[in-house]
């Protein structure tokens, strides 16, 4: 099994509010803050915007049960995020630039690459204001964890939750591999191209024949960099790292780390398992491409041992004493909040009814649309969950 650090921020992307908006414009108030009608649904519509971009034109209207579920937890994020904004206040909890600024580096640092970390921020539409705030929060949220005095997991825990939990550690088939992308995709190459032609200057035909071109120049470097890495393995990061264009792993050298077959599209699978360990691949195909594999070890399926798992479950189990404090915390907090809906419509039993109402409209269009019935038993349950 194989543990990762869970985020404990719930700011995720979401500005901070100025609490200065006139008694006829407020929506909401949370001790002395005031949410503002233009601050509420001004962000509330930008995540809405960036999460349903591509659900049916149905699911995207005000009053569906998709949107109003979004509100909600939008509504509880705005509560809590106000709450403890007050709190880091309260306890004088501040963050300095080079935390903010070491806190992006780490970052970008887990997601790959500086390039991909812009591509996400500019999908999600975060302004550099934006992600400053969100940073200085990450920050300023650890130190509040860290105040609460959550201890780490003690040895004789990591091995109780081991014994009371052998299947977790019960691993299939695994190898180790690098690989080198070259993006031979004709859909992705032909947005590149429309992208980079700013005059439109090009015909269809002219894109096609380009994208065309741009194929065979890849095939033929691919064939080029896999000789390469034949004649050196030991030279295979410092290619990746040249060549490949898979933006998560160039910088890594291509190293994908130890990977099950679940986890990879069939193609590139069946060749890295099919691999001897220290092997270069042929030029694997792919829908992402051309792939040029390097298998360095392998993992037989079976169980794994506590020693191999110690580390890594002590820090999941210590992550998750600091995720209680907080929820604790944060309970604590809600429960002594003075909070007003100035706007009925954002009131706890207001979204239960309005959710009630939406939800058999929703549930009647996801059949006409042919959605399976385990999403729809899903749904179902989340609302069962709302109504507690």
């Amino acid at each position: 099994m194989k543990f990762t650090k869970i985020a404990l921020t719930i700011f995720c992307s979401m500005a901070l509010f100025c609490g200065c908006a006139k008694d006829s414009d407020i929506v909401l108030k949370i001790n002395d803050k005031n949410i503002s009608r233009a601050e509420f649904y001004g962000d509330f519509n930008k995540i809405k915007n960036v999460q349903l971009k591509n659900a049916p034109k149905e699911l995207q209207k005000d009053d569906s049960y998709t949107v109003i579920a979004l509100k909600e937890r939008y509504l509880n994020d705005v509560i809590v995020r106000t709450l403890l904004e007050q709190e880091f206040e309260k306890r004088k909890i501040e963050a300095s630039e080079k935390e903010i600024k070491d806190k992006k580096a780490q970052i970008i640092a887990q997601i790959g690459s500086e390039e991909q970390f812009n591509n996400i921020l500019k999908e999600n539409q975060i302004s550099e204001q934006r992600l400053n705030s969100d940073m200085a929060n990450e920050v300023k949220i650890a130190k509040l964890i860290d105040s609460l005095g959550a201890k780490e997991a003690t040895n004789s825990e990591v091995e109780k939750y081991y014994k009371q939990n052998k299947l977790q550690f019960t691993m299939p088939e695994r190898v180790k591999v690098s690989h080198i992308l070259f993006d031979t995709n004709p859909e992705s190459l032909k947005r590149k191209i429309t992208d980079a032609d700013k005059e439109a200057k090009l015909s269809t035909s002219d894109i096609d024949k380009k994208v065309k071109e741009e194929i065979a120049r890849k095939e033929k470097l691919a064939q080029e960099v896999r000789q390469k890495a034949l004649n050196n393995p030991k030279n295979f990061a410092q290619l990746a790292t040249q060549y490949s264009e898979d933006p998560g792993t160039a910088q890594k050298g291509g190293d994908l780390g130890f990977i099950t077959r679940n986890q990879v599209v069939k193609e590139f699978g069946d060749a890295a398992f099919s691999q001897k360990v220290g092997t270069i691949s042929p030029i694997v195909k792919s829908q992402f491409g051309e792939h040029i594999i390097y298998v360095t070890d392998k993992a037989a399926a079976g169980v794994q041992s506590l020693s191999d798992v110690k580390n890594d479950l002590k820090a999941y189990l210590t992550e998750q004493k600091k995720i209680q404090a907080l929820q604790k915390l944060i309970e604590n907090l809600k429960a002594n909040a003075k909070i007003e809906y100035v706007d009925s419509n954002l009131s706890p039993d207001s979204i239960k009814k309005q959710l009630e109402e939406a939800l058999p409209k929703q549930l009647d269009f996801q059949k006409k649309q042919g959605a399976p019935k385990s999403k729809l038993k899903i749904l179902d349950k989340n609302q069962k969950e709302n109504q507690k």
